[in-house]
């Protein structure tokens, strides 16, 4: 099918807080993102001091070799290299002698090779007057870079309608000059065209390029994996923007996975499928760990664009929960537990700590090992739910292992104190679960960015959105186990056993045996029941039943 049309800049922009990438890294991000559509590749980790906080100090001659190698390799492979600096915490804007160190810093990147230059601005205090301060610079930098490009990302980069901020910033730089944009806020998790027809005209319909903050996890989110599929974003943004540069994680081996849904949007928006995309990169990121890699991604796509109620697990514990009021719920718990069970072996394929030769696992690691921990508190809720179930064994059906005439059933009601030692694992397990500063699963209290624009252009936040907590989906599990538990020791303990069988009541003797007759029944005590069928094994072993 013929790709309608493109974002025109698709990339990367590696602009968070935190230890930066590795040059390997870049060079492999460059290569695996190339193939997907990402023509444009920009390097402004803030915590390069000579990016940011000691910008005027120049690069040494390995490093400018390293940034001659980033922008060969990404031109081999189609892909625009660009360097950012930022400046802004310090620099005198009108001094002559801050401009030569200005262009003394970037002459040595544009001889090796680099042929974009982004001038940023961001994350500074705002002043009286900046605009036009930083207009002016913007556009002696332009004409002092000759043939080279030139991006700048302003001081205000949030919201949707005019400031005074912007119009003196968009009447004072050069046409051709673009402008980052984060969206309506700083992680948007939503990005629509008619937002970005508002910011475009806020600074005089000059074009545009966003600057996605997504995947990034720095700041207050370094305890998060953002491992989901790109999404929120309207695909008719290509139609108003110049283009969409994603500032992915720390962890840039993870990063490929939301990265490389990213690219496929970025290169064909109308046909992009968020699911079949992140399945994709899934398997191609993990390779023959994929379907371990698919488990954590699944427990990790929560994120700034993504409600945890979005989460697998959250939908299946949902089912649980409806469930436990009737007789089906071993169903919806054999499909919780084999969910848990992948989880809990996913450090299986990404070991903490994990060889230094395996960058994924070495990433990945402290995530699958609290992965590991949840599952297990995850699993030991089950069981509890099965616990104080009553139960029941059929003989097995007519064919291959039945027994000729047999026709009695087993029952057997839940026994008090196997029930509340299951009780207490419960609460010994989740204890160590929530004990783990990383999330997985949903947060427990996690704060975001969440900065907007006032009416007036004026910044504010959004003090709603900044928090997220009690949105942990193992901890509602093991709530809901702990209230059956509950529940079931108010209402039906002690209570006599009783076996329905199409409809119809049958005696249960004192050793638990019963004529079953049929291949599915009812087994009750109290008002907690559990539908049994022959040759159907519960969830869990269960030695009421040996």
């Amino acid at each position: 099918m013929p790709v309608l049309r493109s974002f025109a800049v698709r990339g990367v922009v590696e602009g968070f807080y935190g230890t930066p990438w590795t040059h390997d890294a870049r060079i492999e991000v460059i290569s695996f993102l190339a193939a997907r559509g990402m023509n444009a590749y920009a390097y402004a980790p803030k915590d390069d001091a000579r990016h940011r906080a000691e910008w005027r100090d120049p690069y040494d001659s390995a490093e400018l070799e390293q940034f001659g190698e980033l922008a060969a390799h990404g031109a081999a492979q189609g892909v625009q290299f660009g360097f950012a600096i930022s400046p802004g915490l310090n620099i005198h804007y009108e001094s002559a002698t801050d401009r030569r160190t200005l262009l003394r810093k970037l002459a040595p990147l544009r001889d090796a090779g680099v042929s974009w230059f982004l001038l940023l601005f961001d994350d500074i205090p705002m002043q009286p007057g900046l605009a036009p301060r930083q207009a002016a610079l913007v556009t002696w930098l332009h004409a002092a870079l000759g043939a080279a490009s030139l991006t700048m990302c302003p001081t205000e980069y949030v919201g949707t309608h005019p400031s005074p901020y912007f119009a003196e910033l968009g009447s004072g730089i050069p046409p051709d000059v673009d402008v980052m944009w984060t969206g309506p806020t700083v992680c948007s998790p939503n990005l629509s065209a008619a937002d970005a027809r508002g910011w475009t005209r806020a600074l005089g319909d000059r074009r545009v390029i966003v600057w996605d903050n997504y995947p990034v996890n720095d700041a207050l989110m370094t305890g998060s994996l953002h491992l989901g599929p790109y999404q929120g974003r309207d695909p008719d943004l290509a139609d108003v923007v110049g283009g969409v540069l994603c500032n992915p994680m720390t962890q840039a081996h993870a990063s490929q996975v939301a990265l490389g849904t990213a690219m496929d949007f970025l290169r064909d928006p109308d046909c992009y499928d968020a699911a079949s995309s992140w399945a994709r990169a899934i398997v191609d990121v993990g390779a023959s760990r994929a379907e371990s890699l698919g488990v954590l991604a699944r427990a990790c796509s929560d994120s700034p664009i993504a409600e945890p109620a979005t989460l697998d697990l959250v939908h299946r514990v949902d089912a649980l929960a409806g469930a436990l009021d009737g007789p089906d719920w071993a169903d919806e718990v054999r499909v919780l537990r084999a969910e848990l069970t992948a989880a809990r072996s996913t450090t299986d394929a990404f070991p903490d700590p994990a060889d230094p030769a395996d960058p994924l696992a070495a990433e990945i690691g402290p995530w699958a090992a609290a992965l590991r921990r949840a599952a297990d508190a995850g699993l030991a809720a089950l069981r509890l739910i099965q616990a104080v179930r009553p139960v029941a064994a059929l003989p097995a059906p007519t064919g291959a292992g039945a027994v000729a005439g047999e026709t009695c059933g087993r029952a057997a009601a839940p026994d008090p104190e196997p029930a509340m030692h299951s009780a207490f694992m419960v609460l010994y397990v989740w204890k160590g679960a929530r004990a783990d500063e990383r999330v997985v699963f949903g947060p427990r209290f996690s704060i975001y960015t969440p900065v907007v624009q006032m009416p007036d252009g004026a910044p504010a936040l959004d003090a709603r959105a900044a928090v997220r907590e009690d949105a942990n989906v193992i901890d509602r599990l093991c709530r809901i186990a702990l209230r059956a538990y509950d529940d079931w020791r108010t209402t039906a303990a002690g209570a006599p056993l009783q076996v329905v069988v199409d409809g119809e009541e049958r005696g249960v003797a004192a050793d638990g045996t019963f004529d079953a007759g049929r291949r599915s029944i009812i087994v009750r005590q109290g008002p907690i029941s559990t539908r049994v069928t022959a040759g159907e094994a519960l969830p869990f072993s269960d030695r009421r039943l040996a």
